[in-house]
């Protein structure tokens, strides 16, 4: 099995959790930083570590067990799917399998919307983002990257 390539991930998203993730996109956008909501989602699972995840999730937990925050009466909306680099899965899987060790029943998706939650905002996240763009570029593709092989191959 290639190491390398990357897995493709879903996510199951209710409505608050788009448009949270439709306000970061937003906010960095208008501080400069050219993202799409896949890459957000990317940022942050890659940059977010271990501990911070399992916090956030027992945090979005304790909340719906006290009732300070109501469960989603509304269903699934959306499905937001990234490729993920296998080490950042296995983080994931990681902090699902200790929070079942605490006998918390938590999903991929669970984590992934408390550490989205959790996010700061457009200009707090900026560095972050701009920091996580230059260690993985994003990868042309479609027409984007049949023009550049095409460029490549005329120059050399």
């Amino acid at each position: 099995m290639d190491e390398t390539k990357p897995i493709k991930v879903s996510f199951s998203f209710y409505a608050a959790d788009m448009t949270t993730l439709a306000d970061r996109v937003s906010a960095l956008k208008k501080a400069g930083v050219k993202v799409r909501s896949a890459t957000v989602l990317r940022a942050l699972i890659h940059l977010t570590p271990p501990g911070e995840m399992i916090a956030r999730a027992v945090g979005l937990a304790g909340e719906y067990a006290l009732g300070h925050a109501a469960p989603e009466k509304e269903s699934i909306c959306d499905h937001p799917t990234v490729d993920l680099p296998r080490d950042d899965v296995r983080k994931l899987d990681g902090v699902v399998a200790h929070l079942a060790k605490a006998r918390i029943i938590a999903t991929r998706a669970f984590v992934v919307r408390a550490i989205l939650r959790a996010a700061p905002a457009g200009k707090a996240l900026e560095p972050a983002v701009r920091k996580f763009l230059a260690d993985f570029p994003n990868k042309p593709r479609g027409l984007s990257k049949i023009r550049l092989a095409r460029k490549a191959g005329a120059h050399g």
